[in-house]
């Protein structure tokens, strides 16, 4: 770690940093039930329990081991995973009460019948095959009537083709401004256009995942 990477780390820590952040919100609208998708040969999709992850090689990425067992542990938040030869290769989380946004370092509670789909996550030597997209048409196929959403930076080509191919349209545009203990909230609604400067942090979960 070099020293400017070193001061944001402890400017950070103090509640000192400043940033420009942006997130692209996409949802998929309760609808009728889909098809399950085609898994590749050897590979099975199914929630891991908290006891398994060590049993399946968890890959750590977005939350570390103990994070991860925390997570599944509180009940409010569930790990779909793609396995194969006994270890995990690819991994989402759909987080069923509060999205906890760590990019944006927001939570947001949500509404009855949403959740919010999260941290994915596909091994390198995965990658190409498919899992993403067949992940999020697991949850489909198996959770049609939920008010689905998902988020990602402009910069993730992949996961913009992803939501593309899954006919998950964008819903808004969440930029976020923060200097020392201030932040600045904007939200830009795609369908329309509309604009909304100087957010509340208390609207914030209305806005993101309420009904338009």
């Amino acid at each position: 770690m070099n020293a400017s990477d070193l001061l944001a780390y402890y400017l950070h820590r103090l509640g000192l940093s400043c940033y420009r952040r942006q997130l692209v919100f996409y949802c998929r609208q309760a609808g009728a039930p889909q098809p399950p998708p085609q898994l590749p040969d050897g590979f099975e999709f199914r929630f891991v329990k908290p006891g398994e992850l060590e049993s399946l090689h968890y890959p750590g990425g977005w939350l570390k081991l103990p994070a991860a067992r925390q997570w599944l542990e509180r009940g409010d938040s569930d790990m779909l995973a793609s396995i194969q030869g006994g270890r995990i290769c690819s991994y989402l989380w759909v987080e069923r009460h509060i999205a906890r946004i760590d990019y944006l370092d927001l939570e947001a509670r949500l509404p009855p019948g949403h959740v919010y789909i999260s941290k994915v996550l596909v091994l390198p030597q995965w990658r190409r095959h498919g899992l993403a997209r067949a992940m999020y048409q697991f949850i489909l196929s198996r959770e049609p009537s939920l008010t689905m959403h998902s988020a990602c930076v402009k910069e993730n080509l992949p996961m913009l083709r992803l939501f593309a191919q899954l006919q998950w349209g964008p819903r808004l545009i969440l930029t976020v401004w923060k200097l020392a203990f201030l932040r600045w909230y904007r939200v830009e609604r795609t369908a329309d256009g509309s604009i909304r400067r100087h957010v509340r942090a208390g609207d914030l979960p209305a806005e993101l995942f309420g009904d338009d």
